[in-house]
């Protein structure tokens, strides 16, 4: 790298002014990318255990209204039969029918005693896998002299990685607590003079490698067309 900066110095030097002390620094800007990472699969568990939920309250909900109707059958058949009609069987169906909506009443209610509380903790678990919070361990550039190491406290919503100024691609292994995936990016590298005729080293054109991931299913990124270092973000949804 200080070979390159040293390359980049002279460069500008020989090039574009004389005496050299009236150039500008160079300012190697620093390329990067951002990762999100979204757990679809655990969403996809919360979302069958929510429409679990969902059906046994719809259940409930059926079971004592039916509960109910019967109950009031019950109630006119009593009135009859005071009033002396041999309504006895129907007496007699009716309360069996009222036994039975009972206990499936009380089992669906038993089913979802929890069911309320536990909706509240999944859609927010929802919403935080959903956000891009998740745990990253560890980001190391394969071949290059880079390892980032997170704590807990670091977990964020997306998590920026560099670009190598030599190459016009990086390996990256991402490291979770159960599992590791290599991600790869193809880019061009160009350089640019600014306003003062500093040098700077972007990236462009950047693009995920396509290749068979063990846990990845899909990815998606921020661009419409050309992927620019600093502004790209590429979603992994595993």
């Amino acid at each position: 790298m200080r070979q390159l900066i040293s390359i980049l110095i002279l460069f500008a030097c020989i090039t574009s002014c004389d005496p050299c002390e009236d150039c500008g620094s160079p300012v190697l800007f620093e390329p990067t990318v951002s990762f999100v990472f979204i757990n679809q699969d655990s969403i996809k568990q919360l979302n069958d255990s929510l429409d679990v939920f969902a059906f046994n309250d719809s259940i409930l909900n059926l079971t004592i209204n039916s509960l109910n109707e019967l109950r009031n059958r019950l109630d006119s058949v009593n009135t009859a039969i005071i009033n002396g009609s041999l309504l006895f069987q129907e007496k007699q169906d009716l309360e069996e029918w009222i036994d039975l909506r009972q206990a499936d009443s009380l089992f669906y209610a038993l089913l979802n005693e929890d069911a309320d509380s536990l909706t509240t903790v999944f859609n927010a678990t929802k919403a935080t896998i959903n956000s891009g919070l998740i745990q990253v361990n560890q980001i190391e550039i394969i071949g290059e002299n880079f390892v980032d190491t997170f704590e807990e406290v670091d977990r964020a919503t997306s998590w920026k990685v560099p670009l190598s100024f030599r190459d016009d691609f990086n390996q990256y292994e991402v490291s979770f607590d159960a599992f590791s995936e290599i991600i790869e990016l193809s880019y061009d590298v160009k350089e640019e003079l600014d306003e003062d005729r500093n040098i700077l080293i972007r990236a462009e054109n950047i693009q995920v490698v396509e290749r068979t991931y063990a846990r990845i299913d899909s990815v998606k990124s921020n661009c419409e067309e050309n992927c620019i270092d600093g502004n790209a973000v590429f979603t992994f949804y595993f």
